[in-house]
């Protein structure tokens, strides 16, 4: 089985958890372990700006993501997609406790991924470097645009972007990409 995973961010190095989160970007966070619909994490996700993004269609935006599911997991980590079951999986533990703008912006990247999965894309193309990666590029662009509307600032965004087991290079290559990437529109 090939997933996409990004190990938990230290506490640390968690988004500020003082930005302001709307309606449509409060999650769910009393659901039990195992497999549910995206909307019962999300249940106002259609509402969110960043839908237009994911999935620009507006005709099957509702059908994809209400098609769309997670499973929340017992085992250690932070969220991925599971390109065999299509479905995203995230850690009881972020789940619970995790910044919640992060969590927000980590269930719309994890989202991007699904509809690429959809279009036939590689999520784990080893051939490049995790930053490199032109689904991880644009994953990660859905939601520094998103945190970018919900007033982020942009060290909370390099924040969101960082990884323990990625270098500071990395981050900063990513970082690069995703500007660019949302510059081009």
């Amino acid at each position: 089985m090939t997933m996409t995973r990004r190990q938990p961010r230290p506490a640390a190095l968690a988004a500020s958890s003082a930005v302001p989160l709307p309606p449509y970007a409060q999650v769910v966070r009393t659901l039990p372990t195992g497999l549910h619909p995206y909307l019962a994490l999300l249940p106002e996700a259609l509402s969110s700006p960043a839908m237009c993004r994911i999935m620009p269609d507006a005709r099957v935006r509702p059908r994809f993501v209400a098609g769309a599911k997670v499973r929340i997991s017992s085992e250690r980590g932070f969220a991925y997609v599971d390109d065999e079951e299509r479905e995203i999986i995230i850690a009881e533990g972020y789940y619970r406790r995790g910044a919640a703008v992060d969590l927000y912006l980590d269930l719309l990247h994890e989202l991007t991924h699904i509809r690429q999965l959809d279009q036939g894309k590689n999520l784990w193309d080893e051939s490049l470097p995790y930053p490199d990666r032109p689904t991880e590029v644009e994953g990660y662009a859905v939601a520094v645009e998103e945190g970018r509307r919900l007033g982020m600032s942009e060290p909370e965004i390099v924040l969101h972007l960082t990884n323990p087991w990625m270098s500071a290079a990395d981050i900063e290559r990513l970082h690069a990409s995703v500007v660019l990437w949302l510059r081009r529109g």
